[in-house]
């Protein structure tokens, strides 16, 4: 399991980010912005000369980090206050499955089958709901078999699946819908940070216990610190409410051999982002030794 980092967490300069993981020993970072730009905005002169910089330094990229499917379900334009990392005008179904064939392109070029997509912004939780959810994936599975990548579903607090427990029920249904030739382009993004951020109270062992754990693709990592846990009050890992130590040795018991990449949105007043995310890795590989012992 190979430990990464999100850039714009480290720097919103792509290339003094990349430096910044190369100079850590990380071997993996995942694209999300590039300057200030939204990942699946960059043309492609923009997006070579990032996969140069990648490359040139050493480095992998673990996945694109897209916004796909961080949209209103309605399709509505939202109001004050878009949501981050959405893309503004790109509320329809078409708009959003043309953000993932850009993806899917800037996957290639960046080397990686990995493309992170969500699950539309949170409304209450209902079959139809999931239903719906669901039939759209479906259609970005079509996508994804067609580039011959796979996505990446993430729960995410201000997504319809946020838990665990929502990612596996989420899984189980857009499965039994999708062929075994289109399911192996799907699969689960577990970010433990995240159900804690949205109330699930154990994301290891109990949220996790919900996934199939034979469909986690990907994992994120971050920490929170406040009881009860709110989005905004992050630590580095090990250092919070997570049991990090539990939680990989069962990625590793379970035969996950995927990425671990860090979106720690750790930022102490006065501290350098550089320097919080420094701090962060270094945790990271203490919580991942601890798990070896």
């Amino acid at each position: 399991m190979e430990l990464g980092i999100i850039t714009d967490e480290v720097h919103p300069d792509f290339a003094v980010a990349c430096r910044h993981a190369a100079q850590w020993g990380l071997p993996l970072v995942e694209v999300r912005n590039v300057d200030g730009k939204n990942v699946v905005l960059l043309d492609d002169a923009e997006a070579d000369r990032a996969a140069a910089t990648v490359a040139e330094l050493g480095l992998r990229v673990s996945g694109v980090a897209s916004p796909v499917f961080k949209s209103p379900l309605d399709e509505r334009v939202p109001g004050a206050g878009a949501v981050e990392f959405s893309v503004p005008g790109a509320e329809s179904l078409d708009a959003q499955l043309e953000l993932l064939e850009r993806a899917c392109r800037l996957a290639e070029r960046f080397g990686t089958r990995l493309v992170r997509v969500f699950t539309f912004l949170r409304v209450p939780w209902s079959d139809e709901v999931v239903d719906e959810v669901v039939r759209r994936m479906a259609l970005a599975a079509e996508v994804a078999a067609r580039h011959d990548v796979v996505l990446a579903v993430e729960n995410e607090p201000a997504c319809v699946v946020g838990t665990g427990a929502e990612l596996g029920a989420f899984l189980a249904r857009l499965y039994a819908r999708l062929s075994p030739d289109l399911a192996a382009h799907v699969g689960g993004l577990w970010d433990p940070g995240n159900a804690l951020a949205i109330g699930e109270e154990r994301p290891y062992p109990d949220g996790y216990g919900k996934l199939p754990a034979d469909r986690v693709v990907h994992v994120h990592l971050k920490d929170l610190g406040a009881e009860p846990a709110s989005f905004g009050s992050f630590v580095p890992l090990g250092q919070g409410r997570i049991d990090y130590v539990g939680q990989l040795r069962a990625l590793r018991r379970d035969g996950y051999r995927g990425s671990l990449v860090l979106e720690p949105h750790y930022a102490p007043p006065g501290m350098d982002p550089a320097e919080a995310a420094r701090a962060c890795v270094e945790a990271a590989r203490s919580v991942l030794a601890a798990a070896e012992a």
